[in-house]
């Protein structure tokens, strides 16, 4: 073997470059590093929604519950009070007062009452008038059925009243009062200055009354001899007729037994002398009590019969 063959040259080895790890090492740590802050800024976001959320209740819970003191001291009411003063202040110098008040209708209610209710003097601002509050305390008077009050501008107040007309007079505890349409009770000292009206007794008379006389306006006779009404127990009428007779009535026929009274008093069967009470208070029949002087008289007659 050659020594010339072993000492030939060796075809060069072709090395491939070697890329190092550590060049992409950088961008990754770069791109954790973006990521961690865009993440810390939406949960910074996120947490400042939430307090501005916050915020924002407070906030309004703050108004509300201010408003809410406000309110309970009075404060916008007096501010209102004194606005509306100031605006009507400012039309009365203008005019707008009351010069005069015009009242009609008025009868049995006392001047100095109507003036005690409705508050209105000379002077006064015609808009500061409460009307609808006046037009309440004029119908509690008692003789008041109904009020009207209406500003005539400038300086004009219309009041128009319509009061109660008596039907009735009822006697409770030793006091008279007399009875409207409605059947309202208003007390009075002296009863005779209103005329003949018809007299009633007993509890809840005046509620009931006023169906009950309107009825007996059909039975002109039987209103000639009326004497009083009693409401006996608040559930069935009396009738007291003149000379004193009793007439029992019930509610659940009361058409019927007026009706048979009326004929009675007609055909004139009916004496003070003779009858002491009458009971309608049943459909079918009715019962008459007569005096004991007329029970004696028909015993003499039927002795003498018999003899």
């Amino acid at each position: 073997m050659r020594l010339s063959s072993f000492f030939k040259k060796k075809p060069p080895i072709k090395r491939l470059p070697i890329t190092p790890k550590i060049t992409n090492t950088p961008i990754k740590t770069a791109t954790r590093k973006t990521n961690t802050r865009s993440s810390n800024k939406k949960k910074n976001a996120r947490t400042m929604r939430v307090y501005a959320g916050h915020i924002r209740l407070f906030a309004a819970a703050l108004v509300i519950a201010l408003i809410t003191l406000l309110w309970a001291q009075g404060y916008p009411k007096k501010l209102y009070n004194d606005a509306t003063v100031k605006m009507h202040n400012l039309l009365t110098t203008i005019g707008f007062k009351v010069q005069e008040v015009v009242v009609q209708g008025r009868v049995n209610t006392q001047q100095q009452d109507l003036i005690k209710a409705v508050k209105i003097n000379r002077g006064d601002a015609i808009f500061g008038i409460d009307l609808q509050q006046a037009r309440f305390c004029l119908e509690k008077l008692e003789w008041v059925r109904q009020a009207t009050i209406v500003r005539r501008l400038p300086d004009l107040i219309q009041i128009k009243i319509e009061e109660r007309h008596p039907i009735a007079i009822w006697q409770h505890h030793n006091q008279f009062y007399l009875v409207d349409e409605d059947g309202t009770a208003i007390l009075t000292k002296d009863h005779r200055q209103y005329g003949v009206l018809p007299l009633l007794v007993g509890e809840g008379a005046p509620q009931r009354s006023p169906d009950l006389l309107t009825l007996l306006k059909e039975f002109p006779i039987l209103q000639k001899n009326l004497q009083a009404l009693s409401r006996v127990r608040e559930r069935r009428w009396n009738i007291y007729l003149i000379g004193g007779i009793l007439v029992k009535l019930s509610d659940s026929s009361l058409n019927q037994g007026l009706k048979i009274l009326e004929q009675l008093l007609t055909e004139q069967r009916l004496a003070a002398k003779n009858v002491n009470e009458i009971d309608l208070r049943t459909t079918d029949r009715y019962f008459v009590k007569v005096t004991p002087e007329t029970i004696k008289r028909i015993k003499i007659s039927r002795k003498g019969k018999l003899a």
